[in-house]
């Protein structure tokens, strides 16, 4: 009996053999490398629309928001976000309208970018004396500092204090305005048209703008610290010809902590015209109010900022810190991969009526290894259907060698007890075969 065994063993080939020992190798190199393509779990993302393209809605905080409308009686208003420049609420914002001492704002900037040295003294000229509907006069020939005329137009709103201003840096009212009109064209205050540097309408029809283009000089006006500082004085002392003059502000809304200025005006034309800057809750906005009533004009004005800090908040839509999706990819054994955005997103919304949504664009397929940081999509960021961000949704782990488990549910259970059996039955075979060359190398 075992002289037939050695028979036969000697009847098979040794090359034979070792063809069958090399694909042993070889396979075993090719399943335990490549699992996840030996059975099945090729690199791609399963092949599912809705992983490859979905859309999420943001949810708001909306607790303290209020109804989207505002009732206000001037014929004009406007709500810029001061450090952005955009528009948070407007009424007929691109109406020509008389803007009366409102005006004084632009006269005082480009009157602040033409002086070196406000503590210089000018002497009051027949042209701007008198006292022009103002609070005091003044008299040909009065002595007063460049910084006394500037807060004099500002905080008091004189009117000849402007063409006093306009005198000293251009020689004559209309070649400042002409300077005026320029600044307004080079900041973008495209629908604005300066007759005069106080304002002063009755004799000046044609000087006219728009609370979108206040906000716009408005806005640019606040960058100087120097202006900044000034509109936001309740009350202070100048000086005439060495005389005490107290000057009072005639913005009424200083009064609140939060309200940093600017101006108020008044015309019979104009109707009552506020400009204010606020400060509250990290949010800086300047709010327009032209031709309100003259019981409403501040009415207006705080109504408006109330909606606007009850309703508009910044909020953080994305977090790059948080997971903002989890992809898997293979049939029975499957490679979990976490996508972060590539940055943060805030932004100002209106949580009272603004839709926002996220939509993922992912890669249908990929190859591994993940590489840290490896781009597997796109994020848009969608707001009131308007996409405001696109960002890159990335990895932050490399997987090199993943970890591959099995989920084993009634659907593929089935499918795994063939695969187990396949592995078991093969290596069975691979050991028998080895136990068997090695009897036969010795019989040899």
């Amino acid at each position: 009996m075992t002289g037939r065994k050695s028979t036969i063993m000697k009847k098979i080939p040794k090359h034979t053999l070792n063809y069958c020992m090399l694909f042993i190798i070889i396979f075993s190199i090719i399943l335990f490398n490549n699992p996840y393509k030996s059975f099945g779990l090729d690199s791609s993302i399963e092949e599912d629309s809705e992983l490859l393209c979905d859309v999420y809605e943001f949810e708001i905080n909306n607790e303290d928001s209020i109804d989207d409308y505002i009732y206000v009686t001037a014929e004009s208003a406007i709500v810029m976000e001061y450090d952005t420049g955009e528009i948070l609420w407007e009424k007929n914002s691109s109406r020509i309208m008389y803007p009366a001492s409102i005006t004084k704002i632009l006269t005082a900037i480009v009157a602040i970018e033409n002086i070196d040295n406000f503590n210089e003294t000018t002497t009051i000229s027949k042209n701007a004396s008198g006292r022009n509907n103002s609070f005091f006069r003044f008299d040909t020939g009065d002595e007063i500092s460049l910084i006394d005329l500037l807060k004099a137009s500002l905080i008091s709103s004189h009117n000849n204090a402007t063409i006093a201003l306009a005198e000293y840096v251009s020689g004559s009212v209309d070649d400042f305005v002409k300077l005026m009109n320029l600044k307004a064209r080079q900041i973008g205050a495209k629908d604005t048209f300066f007759q005069n540097t106080n304002g002063l309408d009755t004799e000046f029809p044609d000087h006219k703008t728009t609370s979108k283009d206040i906000a716009i000089i408005t806005k640019y006006c606040l960058e100087d610290n120097l202006f900044r500082n000034i509109v936001n004085i309740s009350e202070d002392v100048i000086e005439i010809n060495d005389e005490e003059i107290d000057i009072f502000n005639t913005n009424k809304l200083l009064k609140y902590d939060y309200i940093k200025g600017v101006k108020t005006g008044y015309t019979k034309n104009a109707g009552f015209c506020l400009v204010i800057y606020s400060e509250k809750d990290g949010l800086n906005t300047i709010t327009v109010i032209l031709n309100s009533l003259k019981d409403n004009r501040e009415k207006d004005a705080i109504n408006i900022n109330n909606w606007i800090y009850n309703n508009f908040k910044y909020t953080e839509i994305v977090n790059s810190d948080n997971i903002f999706k989890t992809i898997k990819f293979g049939d029975i054994s499957k490679i979990e991969i976490d996508l972060y955005p590539d940055s943060d997103f805030t932004k100002l919304i209106n949580t009272a009526s603004d839709e926002i949504y996220l939509e993922d664009n992912l890669i249908n397929n990929f190859d591994l290894p993940v590489l840290e940081n490896q781009v597997f999509g796109t994020l848009d960021i969608n707001i009131n259907g308007n996409s405001e961000k696109e960002l890159k949704l990335i990895t932050k782990d490399s997987i090199e060698e993943p970890f591959i488990y099995q989920e084993l549910s009634t659907e593929n259970e089935q499918q795994s007890k063939k695969i187990l059996f396949f592995i078991i039955a093969f290596y069975f075979f691979v050991f028998t075969f080895i136990i068997i060359k090695n009897l036969f190398s010795r019989k040899i």
